[in-house]
Order: C-alpha cells, then sequence, then structure tokens
C-alpha cells in the first residue's frame, strides 16, 4: 500500500497547510508538517516538493478525448502564417502518401493567415494531386475537401452545410463544409475510414496531452453523430488511460446511454452551430449578414421529448447551445420537464452558453442549470485582434454579451470549466487567465472563480464533490504541482502569466504519473 507525505507549500502565508498524508490513493490528513509528523513514523513516504503550489487535479468538463488524440496524431495547421504555408504542409504530407491515400490536416484558422481565406478545393488538389485532402477548422464546425476527399467520403449531392459554387445545389461543391453536414456527415466518414488501433493510440496521446498541463479528470464527449461508435472505444481504454474519464455519449438515444450504463446523456448534442462559422441560433440577424440568423438543428417538439424522457428516466442532461435562440430552446425544455417530472438536484448542463441573454441568466439560475463553458475561447476567438471581427458578426450591443462571467456568476449559477479540445488545447491555466483578463472588465470572473471552474465546480457538475476538486481528508489524492500560486495574481499582467505557471508534476491516486 503506498503512502507518502507530500509537502505543500504556497506564497501566500505561514499559516496556511504545507503537507498531507495519501494513503491508499486517498487524503488521509491536511495540515502543518509538524502537525503531521507521526506519519513518517507509521512508515509513510516523504516526498519533498520545494515549495510547489500543490491544489487538486484540475477537470475538463468538455473535450473530446479521441478527436483530440486523432488531431495530435495528425497534421497541426495552427503553426501556418500563410495560405503558402498551408499549401506547402499538404504538399509535403503527399509525398509520403501514396496515390488515393488520405491527407488530414487539423486547427486551420483562416483569421490567423496573411490572406484571411481556407485553401479552395482547387488549390488543395493542386497541392496533392491523386490524394484526399480534408483540412479541419479549428472551431470544427467547418472543413474544405479537395475534389478525391469529397469522393472518397461520398459527401452527398445536396448536404446541408455542404457550400456550392455560387449557391446552386446542381452546382460543383467548393469544397467547404459547415453545419450541420460536418457533423452529419463528415466526422462519421472520417472516423470509419481508421482502425480501432489508431483511435486506441489517439486515446493515449490525448490523456498524456492532459496530464501534462495538471488535468487528472477529462470529461470526453463521444458517440452521436460527431463520433459515432466512439463511446463504448472510450470506456474500453478508460480502465487503461493514465487518468480519470467522465463519458458523456453524445446521442438522444437513450437505450444506447442505458445499455453503456451512463448516468448522464449529452454533450455535443448540437441545439445550434457556432458562431464563428455564422450557425450559431440568433434572435436577429448576424450583423454582417442581414438574411442569416443561424441554424436551430431540432424543433422544441424534437428537444421537448428528448429531455423530458431523459429527465424522467433520472439521467443528467447536457446540451450544446452557442447562442440565444438555442440557449431558449432547451431552457423551455428543462423548464417543461421539471414541471412535468419535478426532480431535486438534475444538474442539468448547458454547453458552452457563449451569447445568452440578461433573462436567460436568470432562467438558468432559477432552473439550476450548471453552465459549462469555455473560457480559453475568449482568449482564441473574441479578445485582442479577434474582438473586430466579433464586433462586425453580433454589432456592439450583443457583442458586450458574450462569456458574461460577471453576470452568469452573479446570478449564482455554477460554472464548471472546460477547453472543448481539440477546438482549444488543454490548457486549464490559461483557461483561467482568459476568464480573468476579459475583453469586457465588467464581466471578468476573479482568479479564485476561475480556479473553482476547473475544479470544486467541475466537481459538481458531474456529482463527483465528495471525490474530487478539494484538498480535504477523504477525497482522491488527484494532485498538481504548480511552480507559482495563481491565487498571488492581482494585476493584469499578473494574470496573463498564470497561463504560462510550470506544471512540476501531476499525481492521480496519489502517485506520480508520467507524461511521455
Amino acid at each position: 500500500m503506498c503512502s507518502s507525505d507530500l509537502p505543500l507549500a504556497t506564497a501566500r502565508g505561514a499559516d496556511l497547510p504545507d503537507a498531507m498524508a495519501v494513503e491508499a490513493g486517498r487524503i488521509v490528513a491536511v495540515g502543518r508538517a509538524a502537525e503531521l509528523a507521526p506519519f513518517a513514523d507509521r512508515g509513510f513516504v516523504r516526498t519533498d516538493m520545494g515549495g510547489a503550489t500543490v491544489l487538486p487535479g484540475f477537470i475538463d468538463c468538455h473535450s473530446h478525448l479521441l478527436l483530440t488524440g486523432i488531431m495530435d496524431l495528425g497534421m497541426d495547421l495552427s503553426v501556418a502564417e500563410t495560405l503558402g504555408d498551408v499549401l506547402d504542409m499538404v504538399a509535403d504530407a503527399a509525398r509520403s502518401v501514396p496515390v488515393g491515400g488520405f491527407i488530414r490536416g487539423f486547427r486551420l484558422e483562416e483569421l490567423e493567415l496573411a490572406e484571411r481565406r481556407m485553401p479552395t478545393r482547387q488549390e488543395l488538389d493542386a497541392a496533392a494531386p491523386g490524394r484526399a485532402v480534408l483540412l479541419m477548422h479549428a472551431t470544427c464546425h467547418r472543413c474544405v475537401m479537395n475534389s478525391l476527399a469529397l469522393q472518397q467520403l461520398a459527401v452527398p449531392r445536396g448536404l446541408p452545410g455542404a457550400d456550392t459554387e455560387g449557391g446552386h445545389g446542381a452546382a460543383p461543391f467548393t469544397g467547404v463544409v459547415r453545419d450541420p453536414g460536418i457533423l452529419t456527415w463528415v466526422f462519421p466518414a472520417m472516423l470509419r475510414s481508421m482502425d480501432r488501433a489508431h483511435l486506441d493510440a489517439a486515446a493515449q496521446v490525448a490523456a498524456r496531452s492532459a496530464l501534462r498541463v495538471g488535468i487528472t479528470t477529462v470529461h470526453s464527449m463521444e458517440g452521436g453523430e460527431l463520433t459515432p461508435g466512439c463511446s463504448p472505444v472510450l470506456l474500453d481504454n478508460a480502465m487503461r488511460l493514465p487518468l480519470r474519464v467522465v463519458c458523456w455519449n453524445q446521442s438522444m438515444d437513450l437505450a444506447e446511454v442505458e445499455q453503456l450504463g451512463l448516468p448522464r446523456v449529452g454533450g455535443c448534442i448540437c441545439a445550434d452551430g457556432e458562431l464563428d462559422a455564422r450557425t450559431a441560433a440568433l434572435f436577429e440577424p448576424y450583423s454582417d449578414e442581414p438574411d442569416n440568423d443561424g441554424t436551430l438543428l431540432y424543433t422544441q417538439q424534437e428537444m421537448d421529448d428528448f429531455v423530458l424522457s431523459a429527465h424522467a428516466r433520472g439521467l443528467q442532461v447536457a446540451v450544446h447551445c452557442e447562442s440565444e435562440r438555442a440557449i431558449d430552446q432547451v431552457l423551455r425544455a428543462i423548464e417543461r420537464a421539471q414541471r412535468l417530472e419535478p426532480r431535486i438536484d438534475c444538474r442539468h448542463r448547458i454547453e458552452h452558453f457563449e451569447l445568452p441573454t440578461w433573462d436567460q441568466i436568470d432562467r438558468m439560475a432559477a432552473a439550476g442549470v450548471v453552465a459549462s463553458m469555455q473560457p480559453a475561447f475568449v482568449e482564441s476567438f473574441i479578445a485582442g485582434h479577434r474582438l473586430d471581427h466579433c464586433t462586425r458578426l453580433f454589432g456592439p450591443h450583443r457583442v458586450r454579451r458574450l462569456h458574461p462571467y460577471r453576470a452568469i456568476l452573479d446570478a449564482g449559477i455554477r460554472v464548471c470549466g472546460g477547453s472543448d479540445s481539440p477546438v482549444t488545447n488543454y490548457a486549464p491555466l490559461r483557461g483561467m487567465a482568459a476568464a480573468v483578463n476579459h475583453p469586457f472588465p465588467e464581466q471578468a470572473a476573479t482568479m479564485a472563480e476561475a480556479l473553482r471552474m476547473f475544479t470544486i465546480e467541475a466537481a459538481f457538475s458531474a456529482f463527483e464533490e465528495t471525490d474530487k476538486g478539494r484538498l480535504l481528508p477523504g477525497m482522491l489524492a488527484d494532485l498538481v504541482a504548480l511552480g507559482q500560486d495563481p491565487l498571488a495574481a492581482h494585476t493584469a499582467a499578473d494574470v496573463a502569466e498564470v497561463a504560462d505557471i510550470p506544471v512540476l508534476g501531476t499525481w492521480v491516486d496519489g502517485q506520480p504519473v508520467t507524461t511521455e
């Protein structure tokens, strides 16, 4: 039985606990080193952490573990600075792929390219003749394919979300596919082209990526249209992974959920699309596209029936809602389910909750719905040079409702944090810094609140608060050691540096884990 006495030091005061005792994977005592000295006499092995700040292991509440690993094993386009860079990377890859083979690239963000556009189907054809090419956008809600990829994935004529030249249904495909077709066709077809060994390797690679940044539990959204058949793959791998996994089966098939033995259902059951792709559902049109107010992917009746059925079976429900109209649809369904089948402490979740109305925030609080949000989106897609782009999308008034953490927290809503990896990388410290350094200061969270999103509130969001999220006797000894204390950050400059605090080590069950 492995036991250890872990000194815990912070820079915030000499009266705080600086030691803990761990036995059989759980914390048995926390206090000052002198108070815990008797544990050494009982044979506990002492490990000196050198004054590191030790916190509960971070929990990422919304990610796609297998998809993250698939992308980690593929071509990373985030390093490209120009369209030429992208095409050169495709051409380089083509040299090692046989004729008829498939080239997959990920994390393409055209707004970070000098030309500020995606490559065309014709450009990809020229860069990789005789090879199929699929390049996935960083948001995973858009992609571009060349002619052979469209052919190999058998993209059907009239697929919703598949752009055609001139917008005419009978015209050739441009190669761009967005919501809903990317979810209903492209991802399933891409997954079918991969063997089981590739998926198993992807799970291991992604788990190591999470552990490197101090994550000890990952909520992974699998199955459904996005990654069909992957929930059993994840659950089969879970016992072999070096971190803990909470599986969400993102399908409305409740019989499948019960067959998997899960107490929850959902994840990226997408009520709408994505903000930047202009497929998130708004009450009023996008400011730069007056004929487009986004897309609801289900009718109110379909959402009502699904939520009520899941709720009545005692399941916890989570649905993807990026914007107002989708949020309204799912809130209505949850409110109706509670009226018809009252339950206490359901902890239903709305995933993303990026552009709510002020009224919806109040309704969320009243219904006890958890907001599962991704603060890193603020840094990656909203703040800095992206703010002008967001303002063009939503106008000067709506844009100030993007990720309104202060309003959400002040209303009493529980907020858990995630990355939506691979949309943004596993990086909880970066997410915390983004929530605090909000581009609209009146909507900023405090660092303590941001830390809770990835620890205490994250554990609460999965009914795991008696095991995770705090350093208390009886809790699992899932720990992260940091080179600095994030709670010591007070100025904007200090907060920005939180994103780069070194992770010195990660422990699961009181055991250090290797990330290599």
